[in-house]
């Protein structure tokens, strides 16, 4: 590769030791030499932030901008007045295609289905608005009724488990009356077909908020409905045919949402979000896969968070949200990093634009299937665009957009 062609593939590079280090970073990036041999590839934006490279695949964005990452979900040129709010999924299933679920919309979880869009070329482009077959024909078969995707996993066989919540709509009042009914479905062959939908636990009722994959054994961190309830931790040890309660967590019962990841040693980190408390994510560790907790914590966090989700790779932690519902800085896209989880650093600005009170989000760690690509975190997150005459704050009408990040110790 030519000097013009490093310079142009690298545009942006804002700390020292990204100055320093951009003779070898031609090395990171997945596919950035085929980017000048084959013009038909997206060119990819990186920056360096706090030790980790942070890029997407829209030359047009900047970390920081009102926007940042390449989009999944263009409702805002394509299906103008709906949104893809709730239930974002990311997924790498194990032919290596990755999958990005959100909502198909027109309210706050009401009146829609569930949607994905699915890269076969590792990020750089997107095939969208692929209607979730169960959830669409639900809500055909009842508008007064939706079922979103809302968690999802690929075990260690292989095998697609995505976790499906039934919602009753009031479709006019653009709000919809809590989880009904909680249930998963199974693919064995990368979502080509898939399992009858079956319940979770009985009658139990619950919203997974994040998932966990460590060996043969599967978790899924599930809020109580209604805010005031406990967060449990459920388990699969049978390529995720059936799930059973392990424990519950020792977090606020007045925190909801919820974050959960395998740390570096094994243990397990879950944490979750409290209303009046947003600088501070309220968090608990496991030492034996969940059975016990030790007692909870809290972490404080410089530009707050509010739906916190957690990931960890190759030696760095991060966490990512919504920084905050009310207050200065509040309403942004956010991402912190930690050395040990339990210490976060300044948090990084991904997006600035403040109108929506949005910026729901998941991880998937990719790269997993292919041994000449370092693993890398996938990021899917929603965010407003502008729609005529829509109020300040507005959930109705946001696109989605995934960005990547790579741990620099790479």
């Amino acid at each position: 590769m030519n000097t013009s062609n490093k310079n142009e593939c690298f545009k942006r590079i804002t700390s020292a030791a990204g100055r320093l280090a951009a003779g070898l970073l031609i090395l990171l990036l997945p596919g950035c030499a085929d980017i000048t041999r084959d013009s038909e590839k997206t060119e990819p934006y990186h920056e360096i932030t706090d030790g980790s490279l942070i890029y997407d695949y829209d030359p047009s964005t900047r970390v920081g901008d009102k926007v940042f990452g390449t989009i999944v979900a263009d409702f805002e040129n394509d299906k103008l007045s709906r949104n893809s709010h709730g239930g974002p999924v990311a997924l790498e299933l194990a032919n290596g295609n990755l999958v990005a679920f959100y909502t198909n919309a027109s309210g706050h979880n009401v009146d829609g289905w569930s949607e994905y869009s699915i890269s076969r070329d590792g990020g750089r482009t997107w095939d969208m608005y692929n209607k979730f077959a169960y959830s669409y024909n639900t809500y055909r078969n009842n508008p007064m009724v939706a079922a979103w995707v809302v968690s999802g996993l690929v075990t260690s066989e292989g095998t697609i488990v995505l976790f499906i919540v039934h919602m009753g709509n009031d479709v006019y009042g653009g709000v919809s009356e809590g989880v009904t009914n909680l249930g998963f479905m199974r693919s064995y062959d990368h979502g080509a077909t898939w399992t009858g939908y079956q319940p979770f636990d009985g009658s139990f009722t619950g919203f997974p908020v994040q998932v966990a994959v460590a060996g043969e054994t599967s978790y899924v961190l599930v809020e109580v409905e209604g805010r005031e309830g406990p967060h449990v931790l459920y388990v699969s040890t049978d390529d995720g045919r059936s799930w059973s309660k392990r424990s519950t967590l020792p977090l606020d019962h007045e925190t909801w949402y919820g974050a959960l990841c395998v740390m570096e040693d094994g243990r397990l980190l879950a944490g979750a979000y409290k209303t009046d408390d947003e600088h501070h994510l309220y968090y608990c560790i496991s030492d034996d896969e969940g059975h016990t907790w030790g007692e909870q914590k809290l972490a404080w966090l410089d530009k707050k968070i509010r739906d916190p989700k957690l990931a960890y790779l190759n030696g760095r932690y991060y966490l990512h949200g919504r920084s905050g519902q009310r207050g200065e800085g509040s309403r942004l896209f956010v991402v912190y990093q930690s050395e040990d989880g339990e210490n976060w650093g300044e948090g990084t600005i991904i997006s600035s634009f403040a109108r929506s009170l949005d910026g729901y989000s998941q991880n998937v760690v990719i790269n997993k299937y292919n041994d000449d690509v370092p693993n890398e975190l996938m990021v899917l997150y929603s965010i407003a665009y502008r729609f005529p005459n829509e109020p300040e704050f507005s959930y109705r009408h946001t696109n989605s957009y995934v960005f990547f990040i790579r741990p620099l110790s790479d």
